[in-house]
């Protein structure tokens, strides 16, 4: 009697917790999805995108690996990077004068860079995560 109850009792509790979906999927699909914004907010929206647009960009963030005078040091260090990091494709190397700086990585935002630097800490020890300003859909 007590294994009658139970097995009476799981498929009660199976039934139960079943879901019928109706409506067809291409229904679901071709739903329309309609934004409610407050005040304010749509000419906010479009206040950001044209400083992002004067910025020719988005602020993100990056990791510099290199800083110095020597120019062929800075492609050095470049190439080096590349072949040991492959994964990494943005990797880029600029005169800022008088210096060469070799900077990796173009990430939204400063945990990701903190993820980056820890993962190349330890074949560049002196490297820092620097802000730059990445162009739109450039991000890694």
């Amino acid at each position: 009697m007590k294994k009658l109850t139970l097995i009476a009792l799981f498929i009660l509790s199976k039934a139960s917790h079943s879901q019928v979906i109706s409506g067809k999927i291409s229904e679901i699909n071709h739903s329309k999805i309609e934004i409610n914004y407050e005040e304010g907010i749509k000419e906010l929206m479009e206040k950001h995108k044209q400083i992002n647009k004067l910025n020719n960009g988005i602020k993100g963030f990056c990791v510099q690996i290199y800083l110095g005078d020597n120019r062929e040091k800075a492609q050095k260090t470049k190439y080096n990077f590349m072949k040991k990091f492959p994964e990494i494709k943005s990797v880029q190397y600029e005169r800022i004068s008088p210096n060469w700086k070799v900077k990796v990585g173009k990430l939204r935002t400063k945990l990701e860079a903190e993820k980056l630097k820890s993962i190349i800490n330890s074949e560049y020890p002196n490297c820092f995560i620097t802000e730059i300003i990445v162009p739109l859909g450039g991000f890694d």
